[in-house]
């Protein structure tokens, strides 16, 4: 008796919620990790331009190409086989491909078996939480609510292919038909859930996708968003970020799919003081292509070693490997390109460190954008991959300053240095 009247009372509140603004579930969440306030803080929602629309229709062959490229290779197979059920899939649920695609790879790193990414929980390619969906899917059905005319409105539509549970999202095919239709739930929702729950502050739909109901910190959803202008890049589309005229040389973005993320400035300690920042780190996944900022000569492509013989040229990688990692200094595996400034003025060099992979050599002509290398950790003692960049003409220069619209983020974010104590 005691049950009935607690599930009539539940569905009266429902009913009752149903009718005005609160939502009638308890809200969706995936467990997380907290979030970084240091790196929420690093760049805001109005810091970023309006992103790149999508091509109304999609070559797969190129599609497959640059999936392939942003999962770092792998048979040429799979990847045709992974953008073909992304393309099918997309289509079904009416989502973007190329936002698909870039949950694939920012959240399961295209590992079918992904599980409990840096995001928290999660199974499969986009590491999807069936927890956080038990009352959407049921019985081969999402059901979910949006706000029409001040009401709460149910929704559903079929999504019944593969059965909805664990072991299946450890299918690709079956976790991508899942991801599709949940990108479309929270595409329908994510209007009424940002009026309806206390999220901060976010550009797209997507951060649900990520956080549940409550999203708390726009972080990943930048993340996810710069992977899928990577994408676009790759397939073939323009750079969605201009050339920058500076003094004579046009740079260009030093990663695909710029807009990218300083997260760390010129000036900023190292070593407890003993040393300072010569560059900028730009935030970036391993193996990622590192492109040159300006046509130019490469005048350096070796190695940062300890002691007196600090810097050393390499012809390839046999050398480059021959070289224990242990054994290098800061800088790690790096390549220097100069590029000529019109009449007197000095030369700009570009230096940019700790590469894992060297695919140029010393001599070689290149054009701007074109593949140096990836990027790595190589000279680094703790921190996790990215790319250094340093700009030189006859002093050091910013290239926070002169890249400013490539690279974003605000530099009262990054540790102020110390004074030292005597």
């Amino acid at each position: 008796m005691r049950k009935r009247v607690a599930l009539v009372a539940l569905l009266a509140l429902s009913f009752l919620a149903m009718g005005n603004g609160r939502p009638p579930w308890h809200a969706r969440r995936r467990p997380h990790p907290p979030p970084n306030r240091l790196a929420t803080a690093r760049v805001l929602v109005e810091d970023w331009p309006d992103e790149p629309a999508s091509p109304r229709r999609v070559d797969p062959a190129r599609f497959a190409q640059a999936l392939r490229r942003i999962c770092g290779g792998g048979p040429q197979e799979r990847s045709e086989r992974y953008a073909r059920y992304v393309l099918e899939s997309a289509a079904t649920f009416t989502v973007d491909p190329f936002l698909l695609a870039a949950l694939i790879y920012r959240e399961g790193r295209c590992r079918y078996d992904a599980e409990n990414g840096e995001r928290g929980s999660g199974v499969g390619l986009t590491l999807i939480d069936p927890r956080m969906y038990a009352e959407n899917v049921r019985r081969g059905r999402l059901s979910y609510r949006v706000r029409e005319g001040g009401r709460w409105v149910e929704r559903e539509r079929a999504l019944d292919r593969f059965p909805f549970g664990e072991p299946r999202l450890r299918v690709p095919e079956a976790n991508i038909y899942f991801a599709a239709g949940l990108l479309g739930m929270w595409r329908d929702q994510h209007e009424a859930i940002d009026e309806a729950f206390e999220n901060v502050a976010h550009r797209h739909y997507v951060s649900h996708f990520v956080w549940g109901d409550r999203v708390r910190s726009d972080r990943p959803e930048d993340q996810i968003l710069t992977e899928r202008r990577r994408l676009l890049e790759l397939y073939g589309e323009a750079p969605s970020a201009r050339p920058i005229v500076w003094e004579g040389v046009t740079f260009t973005c030093p990663l695909h799919g710029c807009p990218r993320v300083v997260t760390s400035y010129l000036g900023s300690e190292r070593e407890d003081g003993s040393r300072h920042h010569r560059g900028v780190d730009v935030e970036s996944l391993p193996g990622e292509e590192v492109l040159a900022v300006a046509p130019g000569t490469v005048v350096f492509a070796g190695v940062d070693l300890p002691g007196a013989q600090q810097h050393q040229q390499l012809r390839s990688m046999a050398e480059f490997e021959a070289v224990p990692r242990s054994a290098l200094a800061a800088g790690g595996r790096y390549v220097c390109v100069r590029h000529r400034r019109p009449g007197d003025l000095p030369n700009v060099r570009s230096c940019y460190m700790h590469l894992d992979e060297v695919r140029v050599r010393y001599g070689d002509e290149l054009a701007a954008g074109a593949v140096i290398g990836t990027v790595g950790r190589t000279g680094m003692q703790t921190s996790a991959a990215h790319l250094h960049l340093e700009l030189h003409t006859d002093r050091l220069e910013d290239p926070s300053q002169i890249l400013a619209g490539l690279l974003l983020g605000h530099r009262e974010t990054d540790p102020l240095p110390r004074r030292r104590r005597r």
